[in-house]
């Protein structure tokens, strides 16, 4: 078994629970850098299998390849950015790739034609979905070494590291408070903030003739800029900005990382109050119940404030 860094070693985790090739090495590659969101594999869905059973490119390899493009692709068109710098890292990952496995075909690694039922007959039984495991473990963490080289903030910390970075002892998801660094509302705020640029007041003003609404723009982009400056790096880093609560500390005293692994859960010592002491223990009992990635995936697709 092939067990590469910890985003491999993820792609390999989501190889296991049902993804395909492509969806695995993409996803783990998205989660590392904290990209990911909702449903961003399903993208990927189509380059497995060879290129959807066509006997195409390896699904570990595009999948691997369209992490590269998430971090290091363009965001602009040509000729403001060039295509030489995501080109030249997707070939040193397709040259370390058949260096180590020989081809990036398909059925050339696996030796079944998956547009045959007997193609898909043989994977199934003679077991090669475990060197398509490792193939994706492999490709995945040559594309998170490439990315991190070249200065791409890809976490290389366990799974459990993941999501304790965004999920507080309490089971509110850090990651998604208003006042958390490179999270959602910090980075959708910012990118507002550009794409109106640093002259709208004018144009407010303007038109704030025909839409009064506009002559609010000034209190507007103060909210803006306030929410694009959160530095926060969670109640595990500087502490919980809600200074009443006792979560973090008493985790910390019991030796657990969420109030569900200890033995006095629930207790009285959180130091919530109302609706926050109610979601709390909700939170620490989805969480025995469902387990830790489960809640996590859960906690994404919701707001931080219901």
């Amino acid at each position: 078994m092939i067990m590469g860094n910890e985003t491999g070693k993820r792609a390999h985790q989501l190889f296991n629970s049902g993804w395909y090739c492509a969806e695995s090495a993409f996803r783990a590659l998205a989660e590392a850098g904290g990209r990911y969101r909702g449903d961003l594999q399903s993208i990927a869905s189509g380059m497995c299998s060879g290129m959807s059973r066509t006997s195409g490119l390896c699904g570990a390899v595009s999948g691997s390849i369209m992490g590269i493009g998430l971090y290091a692709g363009r965001t602009k068109p040509s000729p403001d950015q060039e295509m030489d710098f995501p080109y030249a890292l997707t070939q040193e990952l397709l040259e370390r790739f058949r260096e180590r496995w020989g081809t990036t075909n398909c059925s050339k690694l696996t030796g079944c034609d998956f547009a045959s039922p007997e193609g898909q007959r043989k994977f199934n039984q003679e077991n090669i979905g475990q060197k398509c495991r490792d193939i994706t473990d492999f490709a995945a963490s040559v594309a998170a070494d490439i990315l991190r080289r070249e200065g791409f903030a890809l976490e290389d910390i366990s799974r459990r590291e993941q999501i304790k970075r965004h999920i507080a002892p309490c089971g509110l998801n850090c990651g998604k408070c208003l006042a958390f660094g490179g999270g959602e509302i910090q980075r959708l705020s910012r990118e507002l903030g550009e794409r109106l640029g640093p002259n709208f007041h004018a144009y407010a003003d303007r038109l704030s003739a025909m839409n009064p609404v506009l002559e609010k723009y000034g209190a507007f982009r103060e909210l803006l800029d306030y929410f694009a400056s959160g530095e926060c790096s969670g109640c595990r880093g500087k502490g919980c900005l809600f200074k009443a609560c006792k979560v973090p500390a008493c985790a910390a005293e019991h030796q657990v990382d969420f109030c569900y692994e200890c033995g006095e859960f629930p207790c009285e010592r959180h130091g919530m109050s109302g609706s926050l002491a109610e979601r709390w223990q909700k939170n620490n009992e989805i969480m025995r119940e469902k387990g830790l990635e489960a809640f996590y995936v859960l906690s994404a697709d919701k707001p931080r404030y219901p």
